[in-house]
């Protein structure tokens, strides 16, 4: 269908569910300035401004009209202004919705895409749904993991290797990672450990489109979209002379951050939500809620680990639980008991029990830990709050280095 819009000698917009302009033919372009990523609205108040007359508009099409039905609908709640072409994502986060938007154009387009983001913040599974939702979805996703293969296997594991190629190989040869992507898409995580010698290879490919299997000599054509990402600050990396800025600037055509679950904890009762009945489905029973205080406790934690983290935790505390039907904060990790209270709980419960536990658990934090905010990252706390815990239950000084 794109490749019959793109002939086409009429103007043509499309838009997705966020009425923001995914594509548009080129006399649309340059009839009205529309391109890629505008939104409706913000497209129609610059073109308002412009000296178009009122007969001009209305013999240029049904656009005009279009504009007058779709304002006529009424207002959609913001409920059901979330974005529906991912539905692998739901997010409440203004910061995440402002990057789907990125994704929406990602999805639509066939140019590579760059994934910023922390470890366990949901990279891959913002890539299949880019995939999924692309032009690309009945086609293959190939995973890589950069960082998780040895340094010297990399190459043959993306560009496959020749019969003989070296010791070892498999007879008649191995395809690599771009070839079973082809007419798909290519998801390298952890771009930025790649090396220089592969990352010449690597831009090549992208250039060249053509792939040649270690040990051969035949050109194969290649068809495949990469979404490459990374935990790394890659431009820090250019400068430095780790990361070569050419293939920089071929794989950021698109740039998307995902953010940590530390700015988004809007989205943290959803994503337990779905977890939870993840686990209800796989277990066949057990819990399916979380108590306020164990809710409580989930939002005042940092989440180091982000999303894959707080997957982790409700798993633990599902299993603790199990087969009662609710997790109470009990059943979270031992030193998270304080973060389910409120102050005035907190400075009120002179358990001796509970200060021994918590007196032990901040010493060993502290012990382990290189100084007082990693050991505050340790336990997922403040670091005012770790300190005000230390002056609470008389744990000493600490040594210089714990700053």
């Amino acid at each position: 269908m794109l490749f019959w819009a793109e002939k086409s000698h009429e103007h043509l917009i499309a838009l997705d569910e966020s009425r923001t302009v995914v594509f548009a033919t080129r006399l649309a372009g340059e009839r009205f300035g529309i391109r890629a990523g505008m939104t409706l609205d913000e497209h129609w108040q610059d073109a308002l401004r412009k000296d178009w007359t009122f007969e001009e508009q209305t013999t240029e099409g049904a656009a005009p009209m279009w504009i007058y039905l779709l304002r006529r609908r009424p207002a959609s709640s913001p409920a059901q202004q979330q974005p529906t072409l991912f539905p692998a994502i739901a997010t409440k986060s203004p910061l995440y919705q402002k990057q789907l938007q990125t994704a929406r154009i990602a999805a639509h387009s066939l140019s590579h895409t760059l994934l910023l983001g922390e470890t366990g913040s949901g990279k891959e599974v913002l890539a299949r749904a880019i995939h999924d939702a692309s032009p690309r979805k009945n086609g293959p996703f190939v995973a890589v993991n950069i960082a998780s293969l040895p340094k010297d296997l990399i190459a043959s594991e993306l560009f496959g290797y020749a019969d003989g190629a070296f010791t070892g190989a498999k007879k008649g040869g191995q395809p690599g990672k771009f070839e079973a992507a082809s007419h798909g898409t290519l998801f390298l995580d952890e771009i930025g450990e790649m090396t220089l010698e592969l990352q010449v290879l690597l831009l090549r490919v992208l250039e060249e489109r053509k792939i040649t299997r270690l040990g051969s000599h035949t050109e194969k054509e290649l068809d495949v979209r990469i979404i490459a990402a990374t935990n790394r600050f890659l431009e820090d990396d250019v400068q430095n002379g780790l990361f070569r800025a050419d293939l920089y600037y071929r794989l950021n055509v698109l740039q998307i951050r995902i953010p940590p679950l530390r700015e988004r904890k809007e989205d943290i009762a959803s994503l337990a939500e779905q977890f939870l009945h993840q686990l209800h489905e796989q277990y066949e029973g057990g819990p399916t809620q979380l108590c306020e205080t164990a809710m409580t406790a989930l939002h005042r934690h940092s989440w180091p680990g982000n999303v894959r983290e707080l997957r982790n935790v409700l798993e633990r505390a599902f299993l603790h639980a199990f087969p009662d039907p609710q997790i109470s904060v009990q059943h979270l990790p031992p030193d998270w008991t304080w973060l389910g209270q409120n102050e005035a709980d907190a400075q009120a419960d002179h358990s001796p029990l509970l200060r021994t536990l918590e007196r032990e658990t901040i010493q060993q934090a502290i012990r382990e830990a290189p100084s007082i905010s990693a050991a505050a990252k340790k336990l997922g706390i403040a670091r005012s709050t770790l300190y005000r815990k230390m002056s609470e239950l008389a744990i000493g000084p600490c040594s210089e280095s714990h700053v």
